[in-house]
């Protein structure tokens, strides 16, 4: 029995997998045989599924359905032959036993001998063309900058010669720094025809940005080197008007709604005068924005632009608000009626905190007995941005007894905000500087006296703190003559934008669920 498994091995390893699969092809018309039941990982016959005897009549199989395709290269002389010396011969009996199969399928190799010979060998002239011919093809190479890469570093990996990545990095700083690449910029290298492993280069490409993608070539002698070339995508603008449910958050359901950071977050600073985000907002509530977005004409976005026009929807009560620019050159942003968002003093001086500490009476933190708290205390992390409430003039910004690092700021004769426990402040806060309401005057922190990171926020009114929340502070300008014309106008023109956007949208919405 060892003799016949040996014997099968051979003559199961000469079968071409190519003869294999195609006899698969034909079975599975009627038999559900997949790739992995008769060959191995080696594309060679599984011995022992397709035992010796299986094997012949497989290859009866074989040879039969190759006689109806004259491409295969089998001869019906020898099919008829084959398919003779596995019949009894002729005036005597079969031999049976395994002596009788094992010369069975000595004779069985011999065929298939002749058979692979003539069918699968391959004319050594066209095996040299063809390698030729892949050795001379042009090659193509990515190459991404990884942590701690350098550009020269990454073209030597991609295959370029010292010389050539030397010249390319020379070329390049006609128009980039390289010490400029940074991680995930990806390279194209192209490298022209030529034999052996060493190509000569043709040029790299690498996206700089969104918009500019520059390209080294050689030039078209060796003396000239290497030519530079910078295109750069062209930039429409357009509009977009997005809006979503608020369920827990707005920054959360505006993400989920597919409406950029950026813009959430202006709308978010625009309200933020008349509407406190931690407090106010409650489920059920809307938000809806029509923005600007620079795009490229591949649907590429580069950056947004401004926001046009916001309505939230606040405990059933609609805010809607309009950009508009007045003849004096203030951009703002305005109520239909014209009157303007902004009041003397906005609501929370800070995004996305919590009220740690009101004002009124407590027990201190860290004195640990009851005292007047003269402010309000908002807890968020070190180094989140902290504005001016209003307009005006920075009277002091340095550190200040217990409240460590502190900025206070004059409005008017009778108004002063202060900020407190600071980790730093913004650049050019300085005794003297004015500042503009909104504008970032330092970070949250925990020095002076202060058990973590907050923001420690006192309104002063002729020198004596108030209760920030109590306060009935008036609004900010509205619109008059030539201006309220022409805004009334600009709202009119809006509100059609915006019902396209909005018709538009629907019909997309429609069109995608239909489908």
């Amino acid at each position: 029995m060892p003799q016949l498994k040996k014997r099968s091995n051979k003559i199961l390893s000469m079968i071409p997998p190519v003869a294999v699969q195609d006899v698969l092809h034909r079975l599975n018309r009627y038999l559900p045989l997949r790739h992995r039941h008769v060959l191995t990982r080696n594309n060679t016959v599984r011995l022992r599924y397709v035992a010796g005897p299986v094997c012949a009549v497989v290859m009866v199989g074989l040879v039969f359905s190759a006689l109806g395709n004259p491409a295969q290269g089998i001869s019906s002389e020898l099919t008829a032959q084959a398919y003779a010396n596995l019949e009894p011969a002729a005036g005597g009996e079969r031999q049976d036993g395994e002596e009788g199969l094992v010369t069975q399928l000595a004779a069985t190799q011999k065929r298939l001998q002749r058979y692979t010979a003539a069918s699968y060998t391959m004319d050594p002239g066209q095996t040299v063309a063809i390698n030729r011919a892949a050795t001379l093809a042009p090659k193509e190479k990515q190459v991404k900058i990884a942590p701690g890469d350098t550009l020269t570093g990454a073209l030597l990996q991609a295959g370029l010669s010292d010389k050539d990545a030397y010249g390319v990095v020379q070329a390049m700083k006609q128009h980039v720094n390289p010490r400029s690449i940074r991680p995930g910029q990806v390279l194209q290298v192209r490298f022209d025809q030529g034999e052996g492993d060493v190509k000569p280069l043709a040029q790299v490409s690498m996206a700089m940005d969104a918009l500019k993608t520059i390209t080294v070539a050689r030039a078209a002698t060796e003396e000239a080197g290497f030519k530079v070339d910078v295109s750069e995508k062209k930039v429409v603008k357009k509009l977009y008007t997005q809006a979503a449910d608020i369920s827990v958050s707005v920054v959360g359901a505006a993400a989920k709604a597919g409406i950029p950071s950026a813009v959430v977050n202006e709308a978010i600073r625009i309200y933020s005068w008349d509407v406190d985000f931690q407090r106010d907002i409650r489920q059920g509530d809307k938000i809806e924005i029509t923005y600007e977005a620079y795009e490229t004409e591949d649907g590429q976005r580069v950056k947004t632009g401004d926001v046009l026009y916001t309505q939230l929807s606040v405990s059933g009560i609609d805010i809607p608000l309009y950009r508009y620019e007045t003849s004096e050159g203030r951009v703002d942003y305005f109520q239909p009626n014209g009157r303007s968002i902004r009041k003397t003093l906005m609501k929370t001086p800070i995004d996305g905190a919590r009220i740690s500490s009101g004002f009124g009476v407590r027990r201190h933190p860290v004195l640990g007995y009851t005292k007047m708290h003269k402010g309000m205390d908002f807890a968020a992390p070190t180094g989140t941005p902290i504005y001016a409430a209003g307009d005006g003039v920075i009277e002091k910004a340095g550190k200040f007894s217990s409240f460590g690092n502190y900025v206070r700021i004059r409005h008017n004769a009778q108004l002063k905000t202060a900020y407190a426990h600071m980790s730093r402040f913004a650049k050019g806060i300085t005794p003297g500087t004015r500042v503009r309401q909104g504008q970032v005057i330092g970070y949250v922190g925990t020095t002076g006296r202060s058990t973590g990171p907050h923001l420690h926020y006192e309104v002063l009114v002729n020198g004596v703190q108030k209760n920030p929340r109590s306060l009935d502070l008036p609004t900010g300008e509205t619109l008059d003559g030539e201006d309220m014309r022409l805004f009334k106008a600009h709202v009119k023109q809006m509100d059609r934008d915006i019902s396209n956007g909005r018709a538009l949208r629907y019909a997309r919405n429609t069109a995608s669920t239909a489908q």
